[in-house]
Parts: C-alpha cells; sequence; structure tokens
C-alpha cells in the first residue's frame, strides 16, 4: 500500500512540474532558433482580439456558443496574463526602470480580470453582455498596444540573445502552469 501510494504522489508532482520544465525548453530551444518571444505575446494579443470579435457576432440566443468562447478566452488570457505578471512586468520595473509602465499594466490585467468576472455571471443570453464584451475588447486593444508599441520594443533593447532565449522559456513554463 505504501508503494502504491508512493507511486501516485511521484505522478501526481511529476504531471504538475514535468509540463512547465518542458515548456521552459522548448521555449528557450524556440528563441535560439530565432523566435522572438515578444512576437508569441503578439500573437496572443491577436487571439484574444479575434475571440472577442467572435463573441460579438454571435446572436443572443447562442448561449453555448458564447459559454464556450469566454471559457477559452479566460483559459488563455490567464495563461498569457501570469507570464506576463511574473516575467515581463518585473523586468519592466527592475531592468527598464518602466516602474509606472509596469504598475499601469498590472492594474489594466485587474480591470481585465473584473470584466471577465462579471461575463462569468452575467446571464449569456443579456443584451448587455455584447457591452460588456465591447469593453474588455477594448481595453485588451489599448493594452495590447502599449506593450507592443512601448513596452516590449524597451525590453527588446535591453536583452542580449541569450537572455531573450531566457525569457521566451520562463514565458512558457509560466505558461504552462495554467494550459
Amino acid at each position: 500500500m505504501a508503494a502504491f501510494a508512493g507511486g501516485a504522489v511521484a505522478a501526481v508532482v511529476a504531471s504538475r512540474m514535468l509540463p512547465p520544465l518542458m515548456a521552459q525548453a522548448v521555449g528557450s530551444a524556440r528563441a535560439a532558433a530565432g523566435r522572438d518571444p515578444f512576437e508569441a505575446l503578439i500573437k496572443d494579443h491577436r487571439q484574444f482580439v479575434a475571440l472577442l470579435s467572435e463573441m460579438e457576432r454571435s446572436p443572443n440566443d447562442a448561449v453555448f456558443q458564447r459559454t464556450q468562447l469566454l471559457l477559452r478566452l479566460k483559459r488563455r488570457l490567464t495563461a498569457h496574463a501570469l507570464a506576463e505578471e511574473d516575467v515581463i512586468y518585473p523586468m519592466l520595473h527592475d531592468r527598464a526602470n518602466a516602474v509606472e509602465d509596469a504598475r499601469h499594466l498590472y492594474g489594466e490585467h485587474a480591470e481585465m480580470k473584473m470584466h471577465l468576472h462579471a461575463l462569468e455571471q452575467m446571464p449569456k443570453g443579456d443584451p448587455r453582455w455584447l457591452d460588456r464584451v465591447g469593453a474588455l475588447k477594448a481595453l485588451i486593444q489599448t493594452h495590447a498596444r502599449q506593450e507592443e508599441e512601448i513596452d516590449f520594443p524597451k525590453l527588446r533593447q535591453l536583452l542580449s540573445d541569450r537572455q531573450t532565449a531566457r525569457l521566451s522559456g520562463s514565458l512558457q513554463r509560466e505558461k504552462a502552469f495554467v494550459l
């Protein structure tokens, strides 16, 4: 019985620890091959806007579709936000001396989470649901523009190729904790 319990514990630990470690290795390998970790974050931004646009096009009676789209958005946005909050924003704060930018971006993430919570709680057939989706979409677009045009370029200039590879691995590791 003890051997079984020990094996079960080892399996659980491995199932939680292995994906982030593997993701970090893959992310580092991608960066070493010339892939830009900031481009991956930008691609995420485009996917979020596409999901929100799909939600906006959904009819009020498409409750199941709206629920599915919201869950997809929430999961992806959570992984993305965790990576930015744990890796990118501390770098902005400490290395780029962009203290106010980092604080502002953290605040916008909090605002996005409040929108997601409201969308989850609101009946999916409620006509106001689309207004909330539109507000979240506008917030994400503004937030993404700030990161893509100002903050990511700041960090790109500060990082060596090796640091960029390490950054890519760290971002993938953080995302793997959620995905």
